[in-house]
């Protein structure tokens, strides 16, 4: 009964998750067609169509590399936990989490690790993972904003390499703490108090710990500026079809500030803040409203709703347990 239970709280975990991309992408369309209608729908039309079909194609298949880049970092750090799931079936299943990928903080992509117990993985494992994920993803931010705005000659450059200095030397350092003998004393005389549930809290940090070591640190950052700085590529070159003018690494510290700013909002997926991000970035530099507001539909068309539709995808594809009455 309880194999069968479990069976069926997957499936029904699945159909809901389903539903409620569902919601996501609906609430994402009508907020991008009211920005369309309120800017202009003949100026915005007009723009895409300069830009063109095939460079938006082109464009979703190199940021969509991201994600391969991506995939290689996860499954690193949850084999470093000792944990191996089929490569296959492991990388649809890192795809679908990105189907929930428009929720505050990406919290959304940690569906997977639902899916990955029933792979064996434990939760504080993938969970701690996650952190890994994350915590690579914001110091790669930094880092390549650092590296965009010293190509772009700023001199507020030492901003940025000393909040990635101060980032990157805090977590390590955090990391180290937690794996030193005395915090597992105080962790396990913690969870002696059965009245404080924090085991579990407890396990996922120490797995974190296990994860976050300095060569891996500068690994999985340098993932993320390999995925995210791809991504930032393709933007200039909209912006360079489109005829803003704007330098490769001004653009690509455009994009850098537009996604930290969208995340530090925790708005689901950035929706709405990293938009405006970049829109009212890009008019700074002189690009009229409707050129702004192309660039900013097109990039996140061919990096946050591709994503989606990805991870959707993914999700329907995963094979689930028949629940019939005769298990």
């Amino acid at each position: 009964m309880s194999g069968l239970g479990s069976r069926i709280a997957v499936v029904l975990l699945h159909r809901r998750s389903t539903s409620l991309i569902a919601w996501f992408i609906a609430l994402g369309v009508l907020l991008y067609l009211g920005s369309v209608l309120w800017f202009g729908w003949e100026d915005v039309l007009s723009s895409l169509l300069n830009l063109g079909l095939d460079v938006l194609l082109i464009g979703g298949i190199l940021a969509s590399s991201a994600y391969a880049w991506r995939f290689g970092r996860w499954e690193w750090a949850l084999r470093c936990l000792n944990n191996s799931v089929p490569r296959f079936t492991h990388f649809f299943i890192y795809l679908s989490g990105l189907a929930l990928t428009s929720t505050p903080g990406k919290l959304g992509e940690t569906f997977r690790s639902a899916l990955l117990v029933h792979q064996g993985v434990r939760l504080n494992h993938s969970l701690a993972a996650f952190l890994a994920d994350r915590g690579s993803d914001v110091i790669g931010m930094i880092l390549l904003g650092g590296l965009a705005s010293f190509a772009a000659q700023h001199k507020y450059t030492w901003v940025w390499l000393l909040v990635l200095s101060l980032v990157s030397a805090g977590s390590y350092v955090l990391a180290r703490s937690i794996s030193s003998s005395r915090y597992i004393y105080w962790a396990n005389l913690v969870n002696s108090w059965k009245c404080i549930p924090v085991k579990e809290g407890q396990l996922m940090l120490q797995a974190w710990a296990t994860i976050w070591t300095l060569p891996r640190l500068i690994v999985f950052s340098s993932v993320a500026v390999a995925a995210y700085g791809t991504q930032a590529l393709v933007f200039s070159w909209f912006c360079q079809i489109l005829g803003t003018g704007i330098s490769s690494a001004e653009c690509i510290l455009i994009f850098v500030k537009a996604t930290l700013f969208g995340a530090a909002t925790l708005m689901p997926g950035g929706l709405g803040t990293m938009e405006a991000a970049i829109i009212f970035q890009l008019m700074d530099y002189g690009v009229n409203s409707p050129t702004a507001l192309t660039l900013a539909i097109s990039i996140r068309l061919v990096t946050l709703w591709l994503g989606m539709l990805l991870g959707v995808i993914s999700l329907l594809s995963l094979q689930y347990p028949k629940t019939g009455a005769g298990e």
